[in-house]
């Protein structure tokens, strides 16, 4: 009977594609933290290793990194048995044109004033309460005239 690891390498279509990712997540993981906010996402085509960044400046400093990110791959596939059938021979990087969407604010906020006319019941109980109601009917009556 086989086990599963069989049946799968048997199907390298997808299977290949769920190794790839899980190869590229590790790469990305081994790259410092401040690089991971700007890091859109990472793609295989071909030979080459694609970096689509959020900022032009990431594209420079993973650049003059190229050569860290080819040894930290060499280790990845020698040291921890991972992607070995990815072949990396070049690594590029470049800026994502698209932006990313912001919540937008307005500025410009309506206030409606509701009208007052004073018509309301009165259901106080204690007197002074309920002079206090009458007031504030009368101060309601008054501003609108």
């Amino acid at each position: 009977m086989k086990n599963i690891k069989e049946i799968l390498n048997h199907l390298p279509i997808p299977y290949d594609k769920i190794k790839i990712q899980k190869c590229l997540q590790t790469i990305t993981k081994g790259l410092p933290q401040r690089y991971h906010k700007y890091i859109s996402y990472v793609y295989l085509k071909g030979e080459t290793l694609y970096f689509v960044t959020k900022h032009q400046a990431i594209n420079f400093e993973l650049y003059q990194k190229l050569n860290e990110i080819k040894t930290m791959l060499r280790l990845i596939q020698t040291k921890m048995n991972r992607c070995k059938s990815i072949k990396i021979s070049s690594i590029k990087a470049y800026t994502s044109l698209q932006k990313e969407k912001s919540i937008t604010i307005e500025k410009d906020i309506k206030f409606y004033k509701q009208t007052l006319e004073g018509n309301f019941t009165n259901l106080a109980k204690n007197p002074t309460i309920y002079e206090k109601f009458e007031n504030i009917r009368e101060i309601i009556k008054n501003r609108k005239n």
